[in-house]
């Protein structure tokens, strides 16, 4: 269903021209790549566009879509836009022959005359974020199923050498049944590759990836995402996000450290502001906290 390569060239030398910057989609029925999609509600931003509930015509397939605005009279955010959805789009597709916890995309299409690019996908019941902030606490055992599926993810990145540097409770989506998939791929980056300026959301990414001037250039290593799946854990046992201040791992004020000590070492070991002293993704899946039941 994907028009990718026919699409390619059109996003990559066209969207300059568009100056059509937002269009209002909640309740819009929309024909993209020949099927007809009602927008419902809008779910969220992602790092280049907004995300909607939909309906697929005529089974009526609940999906996410997420709208890219490529149209802006700035050609070089056009082109980085024009270039994540790209990226997002072939990323996915490899990731998810590999792993069950990477979302899945239906479809994809350009539509030249409003510069919008859409990219239709699963939709789940809400992100890890919005499910952590109704509950007071997690038990272990739910606390420990949501890690396995997040090892799950990062060796598959860390296996690809593949840096999201935004990984975070807001791109990570809870799926009936428990399961947890991961969005939003749109600025993952290939790994050992330079790149210039900061990237990522504080205090999810590694501080080597929000806390860089604009300038300065840096070599991408999995590393960043380590600190991120880190947090992430810290998140779910403190039920709040860590900070940039060392010890980072420390629980916050006036909570007690956690007992499981298998816990407390991964936190140590990931929340570290040096990323030479983190370990490689592939650490997580034979350490105790991991294997233990």
């Amino acid at each position: 269903m994907f028009a990718l390569a026919q699409q390619k060239s059109t996003l990559e030398l066209d969207t300059w021209r568009y100056t059509i910057v937002t269009v209002p989609l909640e309740r819009k029925t929309l024909l993209i790549n020949g099927y007809e999609y009602h927008f419902d509600k809008k779910l969220g931003r992602g790092s280049f566009g907004a995300v909607y509930a939909a309906h697929r015509y005529p089974d009526n397939k609940p999906v996410a879509i997420k709208v890219v605005s490529l149209a802006t009279r700035n050609s070089a955010v056009s082109m980085q836009n024009s270039e994540a959805v790209l990226n997002e789009i072939e990323m996915a597709r490899r990731l998810a022959q590999t792993s069950d916890h990477i979302i899945h995309m239906y479809d994809f299409d350009f539509h030249r005359h409003t510069g919008l690019s859409f990219i239709v996908m699963e939709l789940g019941q809400q992100d890890l974020e919005r499910f952590l902030s109704h509950r007071r606490f997690l038990t272990p055992d739910e606390r420990k199923n949501i890690w396995r599926q997040l090892v799950d993810i990062a060796n598959t990145l860390h296996n690809y050498q593949i840096v999201h540097f935004d990984i975070k409770p807001q791109n990570l989506v809870v799926f009936p049944g428990g399961i947890v998939k991961l969005v939003d791929l749109g600025i993952a980056q290939k790994a050992f590759q330079r790149r210039i300026g900061p990237n990522g959301s504080q205090p999810y990414s590694a501080p080597e990836v929000t806390l860089i001037s604009l300038r300065h250039i840096t070599i991408n290593t999995t590393k960043a995402d380590v600190w991120s799946w880190g947090a992430v854990l810290f998140r779910m046992t403190y039920m709040t996000a860590p900070d940039y201040f060392e010890p980072c791992y420390h629980p916050p004020r006036h909570q007690r450290q956690t007992r499981d000590p298998h816990l407390r070492d991964i936190l140590r070991n990931t929340l570290v502001i040096d990323p030479r002293a983190r370990p490689d993704p592939s650490w997580f899946l034979d350490h105790p906290y991991t294997l233990s039941f």
